[in-house]
């Protein structure tokens, strides 16, 4: 876990795009709120390359785990695939993604006073990849929910079914997002630690500000 600050007094924040600034704007409302109210904040962010290693720690077994199951029900030992099974797969893992932060959002938004309005769905240009962020504060449980309930949807869910309906297709599409909830299953880990605080989304980087009394 990094220990960083957010901002530094005095110093011009510049911004990848209005997004990011309104994201960080937000922030920095919400924190001197907090802080007003005697909070201390406690900033747990990882970078991207620990995130994907990470991912293949808290991710990884619980994929291998649905495809050996899937295997020792229906006895088989290898996958053999066709040219639209791989079409097929690579369409779904791209319709996912958005589905999986949209699940954040719906999720969190159940939690926050202004539901939508307190939701920003973006897409990163450079990763190619969208993202979700919660503009309010939350508590430990309903923000470790929201989290992780794309790993619990696309990946438990979605390996669920396809290993009752013996589709070895399906039951990898279900393994590859329980690994792209990853980054999801390791922020929850490093949560653990703050079960009594009240947590805000880092406006930048991968993470979240834990905010205790």
């Amino acid at each position: 876990m990094e220990q960083e600050k957010v901002s530094t007094e005095n110093v011009p924040v510049k911004y990848k795009d209005k997004g990011e600034q309104v994201r960080f704007e937000n922030y920095e409302k919400r924190r001197a709120e907090l802080i007003g109210q005697g909070y201390q904040e406690h900033v747990g962010t990882i970078s991207i390359v620990k995130a994907n290693i990470f991912a293949l720690v808290t991710a990884g077994p619980f994929a291998i785990l649905v495809v050996a199951i899937y295997m020792m029900i229906w006895k088989q030992g290898t996958f053999r695939a066709q040219l639209s099974d791989y079409l097929i797969y690579c369409l779904a893992i791209m319709v996912s993604m958005p589905i999986h932060e949209g699940i954040h959002g719906l999720t969190w938004r159940m939690f926050c006073k202004g539901k939508w309005k307190s939701i920003y769905i973006g897409f990163i240009a450079e990763a190619l990849t969208p993202f979700c962020h919660c503009k309010e504060p939350l508590r430990f449980w309903p923000y470790i929910i929201g989290g992780l309930m794309p790993f619990f949807v696309l990946g438990i869910g979605v390996s669920v079914v396809g290993i009752v309906c013996h589709s070895a297709l399906i039951t990898v599409i279900g393994a590859t997002s329980i690994l792209a909830a990853g980054g999801d299953t390791t922020i929850a880990l490093m949560l653990l630690r703050y079960r009594k605080a009240l947590i805000l989304d880092h406006p930048k980087q991968c993470g979240f500000v834990a905010f205790t009394k």
